[in-house]
């Protein structure tokens, strides 16, 4: 029995605290958390040549590979291989991989970046579609995949240099696509399966403008959202890749947003559960930057992509860098030798997840795998999209380093949010929250009228001070006060959880020894007992910077956290 959270969760349930109330979520919140939906990773046949083999997908983080890149033959105007013998062994190779994971869809991507060129052509009359898609089908059926995927960069303009432009491209991709979903539903009704047909598009309105979005989308499986270089090389300064959010300070060029590109495709009326949000394991590294503002926004001398893996190599275990995050954007950057980097880190992915999942779309997607070798980035990713729990919080994003901890509060009653829908994962708690809740878990005795200036009898918490005073728990202040709004300290917390572990009988041995943290001296007398303790115990750990901060708060993440730890302890005693 968890002696912890489940003797008093009854109580917990109307548990009064004003800041801490919440309504029923509704059916709407709900459904933005259900599970579902496509996982989507481009693997690149270049990437064997770079010791990054099949095998090493983390496939079961996925539900659909597209091999990267099918060309089209200039003179037939037909799906064609770069190289034969090097991708028929990729090929094989996925097709193992499917083997041992029977949930997987293998697929072809045409075209990307350096092979859209002919597409124009091909799309051009119903005698070049019609040839064009039965060379892809033939070729589908041939090495047993699962459907096609057309990455056409782009339609009407754009696209690499020596790209073949046609205005009538808008209605021939259209015209392109319906034929391919003929012929792949004609091949999958004598094969007895389902093929499937999707396309990636451009983070950007200019994008859907040249394409009819919501006629293709009708057509297609979903449409992979290239969710990222909406900044890159090819711009004046340096700036983010793939922000969630665009930043609201100045910026010397346009800014913009996944978000923004995400509610983009919505606007145009394609359905949510038809958007595949795909997100970058790399980002840009600029070199030659001023230090001004570590770099953002500065001109630059030169500047390349660097790969996930080659940032943790070079770049992330690199002193010489300062590692720095974007609040409002939403993503990590780095400063250091007059370079600025930037890129996308785990949490970063999960709060594009996070964004996907609220927004309901049909999945998320990344390119390409093998920037990310150790699959880290495509693993939290994965974990903030499929969230388990039903979470009716928009500010806990899946994969937050303190969802556990609000799951498992929430989830026992003792911890509730602000509003229908808020959490307030940073708004600090109170010193009369603290000793509500431990006098809920008590099943709330009876104590009478608090001794405390400052708490009157009918305050939410008056009862609980009580209790917790005439047990040695809390103490007042020397004017007679207890100041129950008062934000609590992080050494505050420690002495009463302390206290309430000593009256509860539990055991208390094991202190760390506090002097490896830099402001350790700043530590109260009345606390260095308990935050010796509390730290030895795992309650609190330091700040990254390598301090205590004991007269700092304690948000309502922090503390969700640390019930989540206390628990653990009781558990185990």
């Amino acid at each position: 029995m968890r002696t912890f959270i489940r003797r008093t969760v009854a109580a917990l349930a109307c548990l009064c605290m004003a800041a801490l109330l919440l309504g029923t979520p509704t059916g709407a919140e709900r459904r933005t958390y259900q599970t579902g939906g496509e996982v989507v990773g481009y693997y690149a046949g270049w990437a064997a040549y770079q010791g990054y083999t099949p095998a090493q997908i983390p496939a079961e983080h996925l539900t659909q590979i597209n091999y990267a890149f099918a060309q089209i033959d200039p003179d037939t105007l037909t799906i064609a291989l770069e190289n034969e013998a090097h991708d028929n062994k990729n090929l094989a190779a996925l097709r193992k991989l499917r083997q041992q994971n029977e949930h997987l869809k293998l697929l072809i991507s045409v075209g990307g970046w350096s092979d859209s060129r002919y597409f124009s052509d091909a799309a051009s009359t119903a005698a070049r579609r019609e040839k064009f898609a039965a060379s892809c089908v033939d070729f589908v059926v041939e090495q047993e995949l699962d459907g096609v995927d057309l990455d056409w960069e782009y339609p009407v303009s754009g696209g690499a240099p020596g790209m073949v432009h046609r205005p009538a491209d808008k209605q021939n991709f259209t015209k392109l696509l319906q034929e391919l979903r003929t012929q792949l539903d004609r091949q999958g009704r004598r094969d007895g399966k389902k093929y499937s047909l999707t396309i990636a598009g451009a983070a950007g309105s200019w994008y859907l403008n040249q394409i009819e979005a919501v006629k293709a989308a009708d057509i297609v499986d979903h449409i992979f959202l290239m969710g990222y270089d909406l900044h890159g090389t090819w711009d004046r300064y340096a700036d983010f890749n793939a922000p969630l959010y665009a930043p609201s300070g100045a910026s010397p060029q346009g800014k913009s947003g996944i978000a923004d590109s995400v509610q983009a495709y919505l606007d145009k009326g394609i359905p949510a559960e038809k958007i595949v949000l795909g997100m970058p394991l790399y980002g840009y590294a600029y070199q030659g930057v001023s230090g001004k503002n570590n770099g953002l926004h500065s001109t630059y001398t030169s500047a390349k992509s660097v790969s996930y893996k080659t940032l943790k190599r070079s770049y992330l275990s690199n002193g010489a860098y300062r590692q720095l995050r974007h609040q409002e954007a939403q993503v990590p950057y780095l400063y250091g030798n007059k370079t600025f980097v930037s890129y996308d880190d785990g949490a970063s992915l999960a709060a594009k997840a996070a964004l996907a999942r609220s927004r309901g779309l049909g999945g998320i997607g990344f390119w390409e795998l093998s920037q990310d070798d150790g699959g880290e980035l495509v693993a939290a990713a994965d974990r903030a999209f499929r969230s388990t729990w039903d979470n009716p919080f928009r500010d806990v994003a899946p994969g937050a380093w303190y969802e556990e901890a609000v799951q498992h509060v929430y989830e026992a009653g003792l911890m509730q949010g602000t509003s229908a829908s808020a959490f307030s994962p940073g708004r600090t708690t109170t010193r009369g929250q603290i000793v509500t809740i431990l006098h809920r878990l008590e099943g709330s005795p009876r104590a009478g009228r608090p001794p405390f200036t400052d708490v009157a009898a009918g305050s939410y918490c008056a009862e609980a001070v009580a209790w917790a005073e005439q047990n040695a728990i809390v103490r007042g202040f020397g004017d007679g006060t207890f100041r129950p709004d008062r934000p609590i300290t992080r050494q505050q917390l420690a002495a009463i959880l302390l206290r309430y572990m000593e009256h509860r009988g539990e055991g208390t041995a094991g202190r760390a020894d506090l002097s490896r943290f830099s402001d350790s001296a700043a530590v109260a007398d009345y606390a260095r007992e308990a935050m010796a303790w509390a730290v030895s115990a795992g309650l609190l750990q330091g700040r990254a910077n390598g301090t205590l901060d004991p007269a700092g708060s304690a948000t309502r993440a922090q503390t969700a956290v640390i019930l989540h730890r206390l628990d653990a302890l009781l558990e185990g005693a």
